[in-house]
């Protein structure tokens, strides 16, 4: 087990003082739906216990990367600054043998930390754990472990995620700070087009996706759109100016925004419809597209949108019983809460991760 020593302040916060009572309604409903998990109890035990699950990517086939911090009462953690809590980077193979199936690296410093990866053009796929602090401290994980990397020294980076398109790894983060890794610890502005301004909470950004490197959108802010058309930013149009969440390029050629109570719009460029009037007091956490439908995940919910309707994710007849993050890549759908993990692969659902409780 490394660590590394640098520390940085943040807000305080309570990794797990979100969704404790629905983690244990999901809990509970886990095994009506499937049997043993994939991963044993003493490996568990090892990794995963007195740990929450706060992010998770799919690295690349049978490799998922999965971020967990310390669970500490939220009366301690309230005299805590959030780079206090440890933080664990945890690599999770599903082609391995049991008992040798999964590993982590507790790090020390990460404020309110992201989990993403990076793949082509590098010549191994890479973990990597973003920090919400000054210099967007970045841990890589995976053939090989750091050294540390920084977004943007002294500018405030702040990534809320990491977004890997086409092989190359963006950072997404507030007053539309977006940079792209270009080669092991080098990150480079992505903000053509942007104007100078002065920092806002109206302005993005929270997300990112694209059909293309030359069709991209970025979304947050206040109704803060933009698209990148292979030369430049240009902002869009948007008929609300709520909170947004998440931004999707669809499978069906259609961009999907949600945002405040979790409502959707559908559209391109400036021209967006809305599909659905959310009442949720939280955002989607992520809105992913996968076997031809539109999936969407927040810490209480998961959910397709078909036929013009929200409808929770079933299986065989059965509530699939989790909410959190979620990923897709490689014909593999993968959803954490805060202490279980489970995949679809488009024909059955798989238990990876859940609690063994006495």
């Amino acid at each position: 087990m490394q660590k590394y020593p640098s520390k940085d302040g943040g807000q305080k916060c309570h990794a797990g003082q979100n969704a404790e009572y629905w983690t244990r309604i999901i809990t509970s409903a886990y095994k009506e739906l499937i049997l043993a998990p994939f991963l044993d109890k003493e490996r568990w035990v090892e990794v995963f216990e007195g740990f929450v699950i706060v992010d998770l990517a799919i690295q690349e086939k049978g490799v998922l990367k999965i971020c967990a911090r310390k669970d500490i009462p939220q009366r301690e953690a309230s005299l805590m600054f959030d780079a206090d809590i440890p933080t664990r980077i945890i690599g999770l193979f599903t082609e391995f043998p049991a008992g040798d199936n999964c590993g982590f690296q507790e790090l020390e410093g990460m404020t309110l930390p992201v989990v993403g990866v990076s793949r082509a053009p590098f010549s191994h796929p890479t973990g990597l754990v973003a920090s919400k602090n000054r210099n967007g401290d970045v841990w890589p994980r995976g053939n090989g472990n750091g050294p540390m990397e920084h977004i943007a020294p002294g500018m405030s980076p702040f990534p809320e995620k990491l977004k890997c398109i086409e092989g190359t790894t963006y950072s997404v983060g507030a007053c539309r700070c977006i940079y792209k890794r270009v080669e092991a610890g080098k990150w480079v502005p992505f903000q053509d087009g942007f104007p100078t301004v002065e920092p806002s909470t109206n302005l993005g950004f929270r997300d990112l996706d694209a059909f293309s490197p030359s069709d991209m959108y970025a979304v947050g802010g206040h109704g803060d759109v933009w698209h990148y058309d292979g030369t430049q930013w240009r902002q869009m149009g948007f008929p609300s100016n709520v909170q947004l969440a998440t931004v999707t390029c669809a499978g069906d050629g259609n961009v999907y925004i949600s945002g405040e109570g979790g409502s959707l719009w559908v559209g391109e460029k400036s021209t967006w419809k809305s599909i659905y009037q959310g009442t949720s007091s939280i955002h989607w956490n992520d809105v992913l597209w996968f076997q031809n439908r539109l999936w969407l995940s927040s810490d209480y919910q998961f959910r397709q949108w078909h036929r013009n309707k929200l409808i929770p994710v079933e299986h065989e007849g059965k509530i699939v019983p989790i909410a959190g993050h979620m990923d897709a890549f490689d014909g593999l759908l993968a959803i954490a809460s805060l202490d279980s993990v489970m995949s679809f692969d488009g024909q059955k659902w798989t238990d990876l991760v859940s609690p063994y409780i006495d």
